[in-house]
């Protein structure tokens, strides 16, 4: 299998898909932090005829690290697109990505606009601390109430509840570990989907899956997404001058609110929101799949 080694003490997965051809890659920039690429990503890509570039970011998936939260931050990540951008010999690619992916495709265009030729986003998020309230403190909670009684009672205590949930699945008896991952997990699938089943809510609270996951959110989410300040995205969206960008928003999103992707699409001088009336957050939403896999096989 290929790695690229970043001699930070991260050796990251890679793999090529689809055909090769004189047309610019695309690279799919997954979501999490540490949600890492998963086999349902490809559906978007059905129907794609470019060359796809499959990365897991540092500490998730299949790329290896014993330290995951050392030398982990979005400059790193962004480091890590430019080498293997080079690595591959890409002069432009087109970056896909949703939630996290969206904020760190968005950042990525910022320091190297010259080496995107498209954005094809979902999910607008941008690590703000207004999104960051927005879903776990005061916001979301209105919708759900129940479940984020289950989600904040083992950090009730606290003010800040992203610091205090890493503490948790950080420190201490793997039990308890496993325990607070699958409830941030499980608040997370609550919210990704219009109406998610127990069976799926079980899998994305899977411990397995999640504690990885939950301690890349947590690490990111507690340091603001490492951007160099708060609300850093949108206020150099400008860099991005008139680079096309497709932003795809489920109206019913609660975890990042249309709110957000409108001022994104408004901030930039050519993009166009394609909003999915029927849809929450997560790109397997039926109408949010049928409209990213129309914008992808007309690339």
């Amino acid at each position: 299998m290929p790695y690229l080694d970043t001699r930070q003490g991260h050796q990251l997965y890679y793999r090529l898909s689809g055909p090769q051809g004189s047309l610019p890659p695309v690279v799919f920039v997954h979501g999490g932090p540490g949600a890492a690429c998963q086999p349902q990503d490809e559906q978007l890509f059905s129907q794609c005829q470019r060359q796809v570039v499959w990365l897991d970011q540092r500490g998730c998936g299949k790329s290896r690290s014993e330290q995951p939260l050392e030398n982990n931050t979005s400059d790193h990540l962004i480091e890590d697109m430019e080498r293997l951008r080079l690595e591959l010999g890409i002069e432009k690619w087109v970056l896909v990505g949703g939630s996290w992916g969206s904020a760190l495709s968005l950042a990525y265009g910022i320091k190297h606009p010259q080496r995107v030729a498209q954005m094809i986003l979902w999910g607008i998020f941008t690590c703000s601390q207004a999104e960051l309230n927005w879903f776990y403190i005061d916001g979301a909670r209105h919708l759900f109430p129940e479940e984020y009684q289950r989600f904040i009672q083992p950090v009730a205590e606290h003010e800040n509840p992203i610091d205090a949930y890493h503490r948790l699945v950080s420190q201490g008896p793997a039990a308890q570990r496993e325990q607070a991952a699958s409830r941030w997990a499980r608040w997370e699938a609550v919210n990704s989907f219009i109406n998610p089943s127990e069976q799926t809510l079980d899998k994305f609270s899977d411990p397995k899956v999640s504690l990885p996951m939950v301690l890349l959110e947590t690490w990111y989410f507690m340091q603001g997404g490492f951007f160099a300040y708060d609300n850093y995205i949108m206020e150099n969206l400008h860099k991005l001058g008139d680079l096309r960008v497709d932003i795809v928003q489920g109206q019913y999103d609660t975890i990042c609110p249309m709110t957000f992707a409108w001022q994104v699409a408004s901030s930039l001088a050519n993009s166009q929101l394609h909003i999915s009336p029927m849809a929450a957050h997560d790109a397997s939403e039926g109408q949010n799949r049928e409209r990213l896999q129309q914008l992808i096989a007309a690339l």
